[in-house]
């Protein structure tokens, strides 16, 4: 991005995911203004009528405008602060490139929405500088320059207590540009202020304060506000006096506050979710991402990309180091390091005794669905402290089937499963509509059965078992981060384990068949996540049982040769050409415009197309599969369709609403997403 001295041209981004928008439009910025515009400012532009004022950002500031027509000027500058790095900038145009997406979508992520109150007092805070809203440009000046100041950035008041030496070798190989893809083993660690926390936690917050420390940046993202709270815990423990915490959760003035600070020009520690990887970071070092194969790294929001693919992206322009972090490497990470592009790396040793009650005796008698070996070993956890049961789903019952022809009850408004309550209520567990006067689509049965047993009901098994010991219940609606060290019977949902004091002294991982038989390409991965994420719960030495369950997933669980069943995976799924072997991009909308996205792409080599098939509302699918180096061609080829619909479905719109039609997106727009992890899965009984 060129500065020019006095600029008079700025080149524009719109705040606007639709994609006939995403591109830099130019504005004459006006005399007043041009001492104080910076690159990167968030400004109000004048957009088809100068009566009306959009937001977006400066890009560039040049003197002369390819534009051979009459500009319009820019409106008003709305901050002073360049909330935009040019770095981030880079990072959410690749992105939104690779994704056939919209830059200022991505953006959204990472810049949050003003708020004058907490700048205000942010720069009030700054000894020697002044409001922001001071009418002198000098003023104005100053404080901006309060985000490039020098130092330590009070990042400890004492010194750093690093002990682990492994994560001081991470940090210097990934201050060096290194991908590491790490399988972290251990049971839960004691810090010194008396908290529990898993070992992940601690490896990864030693890690990245290493990174700060030797004056290089580090973003850590984590999945879950659970894990986030973990990692916060654990880096306080450890020292660090000033970490940012980049949060949804928190109120708007805060994380404002804490992107502001994240502008300083100096080495800093930043901590988050989804968002965190397009944060602004001052020499960025380092970045970690814990469990990357959880599906909450997933971006549900257009352009839908996955944080590891963002990472890898910033990696690659910045220069920064990536760490891949899990119990059990996802399909991606272990395809990394099969293709070399990833150094392969383990830390902490597995000590837990896995087991499989399936494989015990023959005659081994059954108290509902919990065999008496996995409840023997729960006996006998329960006389020294707390241990946990995983269930595949909440609730009570999760599942609702015909009682005729057996096939599943469906919510007649969403089309999800129907499940029962402890009160016998019967509800969706999608939209949580309630159900009355059942009838089967299939045979048009009235009499309906219940399959299954989620967290309450198998809750409900264990307190009619022990009847004299505390029952806990920890999943979506019963939220627990922590239990303490007293005997006690945790049922948690995978995903939602609590840390127990000094570990869990036995664990049994229930509903296993159920888990492995979910309709989803993902299915072995995700159970090894949870069932891993479940024993890492365990104080070392303590039982793990896995109950049921057959193949070779349970076997290479069992036996600790995960990595061997996940490089049989891959090469199944490249002769099948599934992802993550290949890349695919899913293409919705009327039929005529499918056709039209497919035509588009025809003629790219290493690609082939699946469908058109029926969708909802009317609407066709269809999957396109292709290699990754040419995942540019067709990316740029399918947002070129898409752009060239938008534009016209606009100009249509435009049209309609002038003879007094209401305003509405048009049925059946074209809608891409691309590296779709639920593409080929089937709609069946969903274990959320």
């Amino acid at each position: 991005m060129h500065t020019p001295a006095i600029p008079r041209v700025a080149r524009v981004l719109l705040d606007s995911g639709l994609p006939q928008l995403d591109h830099l439009f130019d504005y004459e910025v006006p005399e007043p203004l041009r001492q104080e515009i910076r690159v990167g400012q968030r400004v109000k532009v004048p957009l088809r009528s100068r009566q009306r004022d959009s937001l977006g950002f400066v890009i560039e500031l040049v003197d002369e405008s390819a534009f051979q027509g009459e500009l319009a000027q820019l409106s008003q500058i709305v901050s002073p602060v360049p909330m935009l790095t040019p770095e981030v900038w880079h990072l959410v145009r690749a992105v939104a490139d690779r994704a056939g997406g919209s830059a200022a979508d991505l953006i959204r992520l990472g810049v949050p929405n003003r708020h004058v109150r907490a700048e205000k007092a942010y720069f009030a805070s700054k000894e020697g500088e002044c409001s922001c809203e001071s009418e002198s440009g000098q003023h104005r000046e100053g404080a901006i320059s309060a985000l490039a100041n020098e130092g330590d950035g009070g990042l400890a008041a004492e010194p750093l207590r690093i002990a682990n030496t492994e994560a001081v070798s991470a940090a210097e190989q990934l201050c060096g540009g290194a991908r590491l893809a790490l399988t972290v083993s251990g049971a839960p660690v004691r810090l010194e202020t008396g908290e529990w926390v898993s070992a992940w936690a601690y490896h990864f917050a030693s890690t990245a304060l290493a990174t700060v420390a030797s004056g290089r940046s580090a973003i850590v993202a984590v999945p879950d506000y659970r894990d986030l709270d973990q990692l916060d815990d654990t880096l306080k423990a450890l020292g660090a006096q000033e970490v940012i915490r980049l949060d949804a959760r928190r109120p708007a003035a805060e994380r404002y506050t804490s992107f502001l600070n994240a502008l300083e020009a100096r080495p800093r520690l930043l901590i988050g979710n989804r968002s965190a990887l397009y944060a602004p970071a001052h020499e960025l070092g380092a970045m970690l991402l814990w469990n990357d194969g959880d599906p909450l790294f997933e971006e549900p929001l257009a352009p839908y990309v996955h944080v590891r693919d963002a990472a890898l992206v910033r990696a690659q322009q910045s220069g920064a180091g990536l760490l891949l972090g899990a119990h059990v490497m996802s399909a991606e990470a272990q395809r990394f390091v099969d293709m070399g592009y990833f150094a392969e790396g383990a830390t902490g040793a597995r000590r837990q005794k896995i087991m499989h009650s399936g494989s015990l005796t023959a005659d081994e008698r059954v108290i509902g669905r919990i065999p008496e070996f996995a409840t023997k070993k729960l006996r006998e956890g329960l006389l020294e402290g707390p241990v946990l049961v995983q269930v595949a789903a909440p609730g009570y019952a999760p599942v609702m089937v015909c009682g005729e022809c057996h096939d599943m009850a469906r919510c007649s408004h969403c089309r999800g499963p129907l499940g029962q309550s402890a009160g016998g209520t019967v509800s969706c567990r999608w939209c949580g509509s309630s159900a009355r006067g059942l009838s089967c689509e299939t045979c048009r049965g009235t009499r309906f059965e219940i399959r299954g047993a989620g967290s309450e009901r198998t809750a409900e098994q264990f307190a009619q078992m022990f009847p004299e010991t505390m029952i806990v219940v920890s999943d979506g609606n019963h939220q627990r981060s922590r239990v303490d060290a007293r005997p006690q019977v945790v049922v948690a949902t995978r995903g939602a384990e609590p840390i127990a004091a000094g570990g869990y002294r036995a664990v049994v991982l229930l509903d296993v068949d159920r888990i492995v038989s979910a309709p989803s390409l993902k299915a072995g991965e995700d159970a090894l996540r949870w069932w891993h994420g479940a024993a890492s719960l365990a104080k070392e030495g303590a039982p793990i049982v896995i109950t049921g369950g057959a193949g070779p997933m349970v076997r290479a669980f069992v036996t600790g040769r995960e990595h061997e069943w996940l490089r049989s995976e891959l090469q199944d799924r490249k002769q099948l050409r599934f992802p993550p072997m290949v890349r695919i991009a899913t293409v919705t909308g009327a039929r005529e415009l499918v056709q039209e996205a497919l035509d588009a792409v025809s003629g790219v080599q290493n690609l082939d197309v699946l469908g058109p098939t029926p969708a909802p509302d009317s609407t066709v699918r269809a999957i396109v599969r292709f290699g990754y180096s040419q995942g540019a061609e067709v990316a740029a080829k399918l947002r070129a369709v898409l752009v060239s619909q938008a534009a016209s479905s606009a100009a249509k719109a435009y049209a309609a609403r002038k003879k007094g039609a209401k305003r509405g997106a048009p049925a059946g727009a074209l809608r891409l997403r691309f590296d779709d992890a639920q593409a080929f899965d089937e709609q069946g009984d969903e274990l959320e």
